[in-house]
């Protein structure tokens, strides 16, 4: 038995999910939708857990790890406990950084004070390291102008246990968007595009995560250059390929691809943009049940 884990607040906001569960139900596997955070589940009734859709484990990362590290005596978990502790905090920028690894210039601080200027008036994005889909992420248009309001929040960042992360704006995303590639075993399956979050105020409405505007796109040459690239990386650190991977890029201002995150713990794969993909996964989570 296959685990799909989500978490209550998120299960009927990710459409991946139904699209999933078809096309292990097509492949004949049994499989159930669990939340992580149910108390009542016998985890070692599942051969596999898949992380899928467990989109508050950022509030309660600390709970989120050990949930994971209890589990994993009873079952396999995909990712792993270790790629996912690595990779639940955006500090492995700076690591993908070192090795080689085209990123988003970004500076990790704990204070204001420690910001370093490139210009007087850059535009910068502010977010927590241990973060997702958008949560406690600002732009700042002038941040020496709005200097007073980007120490409040670097301050809340730091005392929520994170890093403060500052980026100066990428305006290239505002034509272009981020490229999402999606990998399954270490294997290329789609891509897709995702416009600007930043580029307005975002809408957070639905209380989990920025309203994306996600569309089809097919991954250019250079793009999937980049992300084996990264993906390398994380098979080499770990020792092997994780089960699926959603490498986000974005052009620089010359149009070359850039690193702006790394997804390997619950990442959507936005499977409705391209046809085939959910059978795709399935199998691939079928194949790592084996």
């Amino acid at each position: 038995m296959i685990g799909l884990v989500t978490a209550a607040v998120a299960r009927e906001l990710d459409s991946d999910l139904p699209l999933l569960g078809a096309a292990l139900e097509r492949a004949g596997t049994q499989f159930h939708f669990v939340d992580w955070h149910d108390e009542t589940v016998d985890w070692s009734q599942y051969s596999l857990l898949v992380l899928r859709s467990t989109w508050d484990y950022h509030l309660r990362r600390a709970e989120f790890l050990q949930w994971l590290e209890r589990v994993s005596q009873f079952t396999t978990v995909r990712n792993s406990v270790e790629v996912v502790r690595w990779n639940s905090d955006k500090k492995y920028l700076g690591e993908l950084s070192a090795a080689g690894v085209v990123v988003v210039s970004t500076q990790f601080v704990t204070s204001a004070k420690e910001i370093q200027f490139t210009k007087p008036d850059m535009d910068v994005v502010v977010k927590p390291s241990i973060s997702a889909g958008s949560h406690d992420t600002f732009r700042y248009r002038d941040v020496v102008a709005e200097m007073s309001v980007v120490e409040d929040h670097i301050a809340r960042i730091v005392e929520s246990g994170a890093t403060a992360m500052v980026q100066e704006y990428q305006h290239a995303i505002d034509g272009a968007g981020e490229t999402g590639l999606v990998y399954l075993n270490g294997v290329y399956s789609h891509a897709f595009r995702k416009g600007a979050i930043l580029q307005h105020r975002p809408d957070m409405s639905n209380g989990l995560y920025a309203a994306e505007d996600v569309g089809e796109r097919d991954a250019s040459g250079a793009e999937q250059e980049t992300a084996q690239q990264v993906l390398s990386f994380v098979e080499q650190k770990f020792g092997v390929m994780p089960l699926y991977a959603r490498v986000d890029l974005i052009p620089q201002s010359n149009g070359t691809p850039q690193l702006m995150e790394l997804e390997l713990v619950e990442p959507s794969f936005f499977l409705w943009a391209s046809e085939g993909s959910a059978d795709r996964a399935a199998q691939a989570i079928i194949a790592a049940n084996r």
